[in-house]
Order: structure tokens, then C-alpha cells, then sequence
């Protein structure tokens, strides 16, 4: 089948790196890390799993900071080679295995991705796991499974940048038939918001800031209308069109960054101090802040607009924060939290978050679907993955490959 894979023998990841890690050529030819072409169909691990033929999946920011090769090989473990790249995913059944019940081929899905001790065959699971935290497994590397996190950073069991990709019949939705595919793509990275939301939820009246207008930024913007109806969000955007999709998603204020600090010490109701040198210091802020892209900027901004004991959560996959002053997190007695994936241990809730990324996506499709902007076949991936880097130039805020 026809997929985009990914390997990292060390002296290939070694020499790439040193040739420039942001080069087409990691995308294509004999010595990239990343590749396009024929690879093995994956074979079903048991019983209880299901292929799925893709239909759509969606280029995420981390899937770009693997071929980037700016990932931090911290994550390496958590993953074996070659993999197929691609967790974000809706697709259809096409062969189920002879314990599943409940599914049959023509039936479209999306996957839950995570490959955490249910779907590795482990029991009894891990106290992550039997807690309802599956995010926060701690046998990502064991069990039947090659080591990795996610269905698109495992050998051997495809990726939604592929065809066809196996699954856990246990971990699949079913996508209802008023539910476009492009919006049905959504329901990951939405439950990676969810969560977010989910582990600091603001009360009603909070004011909350959210760094960033990506897809993630976005869909955190959604996550909060539908999750705290009643707290007052401001968004943070660098281009125009990504502040008419906050405001469309239900943004009380955007801001944007080209505005500068007065302007979002404003909408934070904060007043400023001058320092002796340096930009200026805020007393008062939003009461929490999520951090939605990685750069050392969106992280200086949350730790200083955020008012004294409130909460910054990081969505963004940051590696490294070169020279960020982090005088505000004990000045403040800021807490700073990071979420990562989807789970469904939160107290008080009726569902797990990919499950209420599916209810939301039914019924919110509307308001979603326009951050699915440009999708591509799989064969033009050179100019998908440059789409989707390009922001400004494209337009984009949601890439996806077509099948």
C-alpha cells in the first residue's frame, strides 16, 4: 500500500539533521528520514482488532515536527521504526477480526489512537490505566505491541497517513452519516483539547486566554464554549483569518499578536509595570491560560499575563524554551500543567474526552467543519506538507491527505 513512513537509524537522523532539518529533501529520496512509496499492508494483532481504510488524515503539528526532525528524541522511545506517520484519522471498516461484534465493513470510524494496556494486551493494566488516565500509561513500550504511544508512531500497525491502518475494535467510533468526513478528522485533535479544558476547567466569570490560532488553538477555543459556557475567553491570533475563525468559535475578544503588550494587558484587565530594563510587568491577568503553539514567546506571555495563583496549561509540543524568563511562575505562584493526548478519569464527567469530541463534532459540525481549509492525495504530499507549514501564505489551518 501507498503510505508515508518514517525511520530514524541514527547515523541516517545524524547526517539529515546536520543537512538541514526544514529541507525537502527529508520528504523524499534514498537517505531520508521520511519516505513515500509501497510499504507492507499491517496485519491484524488479534482477534479483537479491525483494518480501516482511510479516508481522511489530518497533518498534525507534531507529525511536522517529526519529518522537521525537530521532535525531541526524548519521545523516541515511546515509538519503533519505520512507522507509518498520521494518528489524526476517520476511515472505514473493511475487515474486522473474529472476536468483534458490532462492526462490519462499510462502516465509517474514527480511531481512537492511543495504544495504551487494553489495546497491548495487558492485565492487569497499569494504575494509569485502571484509573482512567490511558494518556499516562506506563507500558507504551510493552506488551504484544512494538513500543509507541500512538496508532501512527508504531510499527506495524499503520498510520492515517497510509491506507489502511489496523485499530482496536474496543477504540473505534462510529461516525453518524450526517457527519462529513472533514469534520469527523476533527475528533482527535478536539479530544486533545477537550482534555486540556477538562483539566482546568474554568469557573463561571473566569477570564481565559488562549495562545495560539491553530488547530489546536481553535478547537481549545470550541472546547471551552461547549466545557465553561460561562467563562469569558480571549484568543490570541496572528493572522486575520485565524481571528474570524476564534471569533466564528465563540472568542469573546481576540488579540492580535502584532498588537502588542498594552493591548493584551487590556483585554486582561492588568496594569503594567515598568522594569528597569525589559518589557513591562503585569499585576492582575486571566485566571488561566493555555498555551496552544510552542514558541518561547506564547509561554513568556502566559506566564506573565496570567494573574498570581492561577493555572497555565501547555497544549503546544514545546522541546525546548530558549531563554524564557520564568521569573512569574514563582513570583506568581503560578501552577503550570501539561496535557498531552485524551483519557476519561475527570471527576465529573459523563463521558471520556474522545467520546465527548464525537458528541460535540455531531452536534457543533457546522461551526468545525470550515478548520478542515485544504485537503490533498496522498502522492502530493511535497505540497501538503508545505500547506500546512505555511500559515500565512495558505491560508490553512487544518491540512489533511485524501484517500
Amino acid at each position: 500500500m501507498k503510505a508515508i513512513s518514517f525511520a530514524a537509524p541514527v547515523p541516517t537522523y545524524l547526517l539529515t539533521l546536520a543537512a538541514g532539518a526544514l529541507s525537502e529533501r527529508l520528504f523524499v529520496g534514498p537517505h531520508a528520514c521520511t519516505r513515500y512509496g509501497e510499504v507492507p499492508e499491517p496485519e491484524l494483532p488479534g482477534g479483537d482488532w479491525v483494518r480501516v481504510r482511510t479516508r481522511l488524515g489530518g497533518i498534525c503539528g507534531s507529525d511536522l515536527a517529526v519529518v522537521s526532525l525537530v521532535a525531541s528524541p526524548a519521545t523516541s522511545p515511546f515509538s519503533s521504526f519505520p512507522f507509518v506517520l498520521g494518528h489524526e484519522n476517520v476511515g472505514e471498516v473493511v475487515e474486522v477480526g473474529r472476536d468483534v461484534r458490532g462492526l462490519a465493513p462499510g462502516d465509517r470510524v474514527v480511531a481512537n489512537p492511543l495504544l495504551a494496556c487494553r489495546a497491548r494486551g495487558i492485565a492487569p493494566p497499569c494504575a494509569a490505566c485502571a484509573a482512567g488516565e490511558p494518556q499516562r500509561c506506563e507500558r507504551f513500550t510493552d506488551g504484544a505491541l512494538p513500543p509507541g504511544m500512538l496508532i501512527g508512531t508504531t510499527r506495524g500497525v499503520g498510520g492515517s497517513w497510509g491506507e489502511r491502518f489496523v485499530a482496536p475494535a474496543a477504540q473505534l467510533l462510529p461516525v453518524p452519516a450526517g457527519v462529513a468526513d472533514e469534520t469527523a478528522v476533527l475528533v482527535e485533535p478536539l479530544a486533545c483539547s477537550i482534555h486540556a479544558v477538562r483539566g482546568s476547567l474554568p469557573a463561571a466569570g473566569e477570564r481565559v486566554l488562549v495562545l495560539g490560532a491553530g488547530s489546536i488553538g481553535l478547537l481549545t477555543v470550541a472546547a471551552l464554549r461547549a466545557l465553561a459556557p460561562r467563562a469569558e475567553v480571549t484568543a490570541l491570533a496572528r493572522h486575520r483569518f485565524q481571528a474570524e475563525h476564534a471569533e466564528r468559535l465563540g472568542a469573546a475578544r481576540v488579540v492580535m499578536a502584532r498588537a502588542g503588550t498594552r493591548a493584551l494587558a487590556t483585554a486582561a484587565g492588568a496594569r503594567l509595570l515598568a522594569p528597569i530594563v525589559g518589557p513591562p510587568v503585569a499585576l492582575g491577568g486571566f485566571d488561566r491560560s493555555y498555551v496552544c503553539v510552542a514558541g518561547r514567546r506564547a509561554m513568556e506571555e502566559a506566564l506573565r499575563f496570567t494573574r498570581a495563583g492561577g493555572t497555565v496549561a501547555l497544549l503546544g509540543n514545546a522541546r525546548s524554551l530558549d531563554r524564557v524568563d520564568w521569573t512569574p511562575l514563582w513570583l506568581k505562584e503560578l501552577t503550570l500543567r501539561g496535557s498531552v493526548c485524551y483519557g476519561g478519569g475527570h471527576a465529573g464527567a459523563a463521558r471520556g474526552d474522545f467520546e465527548e469530541a464525537m458528541r460535540l463534532v455531531v452536534e457543533r459540525g457546522a461551526t468545525l467543519r470550515p478548520l478542515v481549509t485544504h485537503t490533498f492525495p496522498l502522492a502530493q504530499h511535497r505540497r501538503a506538507l508545505a500547506t500546512a507549514r505555511d500559515k500565512a501564505g495558505a491560508g490553512s489551518v487544518k491540512v489533511a491527505f485524501r484517500f
